[in-house]
């Protein structure tokens, strides 16, 4: 499993093993601010490096 957050602190605390930081607070898969064709690669970005992360073994919380 990863978790997309902005509060990667939090998620380090409560045991995640799989981090990726998303953009902020309200819109942690999103970034509202960017043209639509800009924010839909950043998110598909966002979804590659989250499926690199699961390929990715760990034995404690890691942010990527």
């Amino acid at each position: 499993m990863v978790v997309i957050t902005c509060l990667s602190n939090v998620a380090t605390q409560v045991g995640v093993g799989r981090i990726l930081g998303g953009s902020k607070f309200h819109y942690p898969v999103g970034r509202p601010e960017l043209p639509p064709e800009e924010e839909l690669r950043w998110r598909v970005g966002l979804v590659e490096k989250g499926l690199a992360a699961l390929e990715t073994p760990v034995k404690e919380p890691k942010i990527f």
